[in-house]
């Protein structure tokens, strides 16, 4: 085990490659595969999730009621007396 690697050490400076004929072979393209294949269920999902979203004029609808909402609390908080304005332990 102790001779492994200076053992490939010299069987690699024996190897001399053509950067011509070097390709990434099988690995990579199955490498490059799976990131695509991983990519298209990250997409898939997204797209699920983006149209589970409200629709833009609802939103406007839900943000109007908020506004008028918000509005109408602070009306009737500005109704209130000073006890009911005290803190709460």
């Amino acid at each position: 085990m102790n001779t492994l690697l200076p053992s490939a050490a010299v069987l690699a400076s024996d190897l001399e490659l053509d950067s011509d004929t070097v390709t990434p072979g099988v690995l990579g393209f199955l490498v490059v595969f799976a990131i695509g294949v991983g990519l298209y269920f990250l997409m898939r999902s997204l797209m699920g999730k983006l149209r589970a979203l409200p629709k833009d004029d609802d939103f406007t609808a839900g943000a109007d009621a908020s506004a008028r909402g918000s509005s109408a609390a602070e009306a009737s908080s500005e109704d209130a007396s000073a006890e009911d304005t005290t803190p709460r332990t």
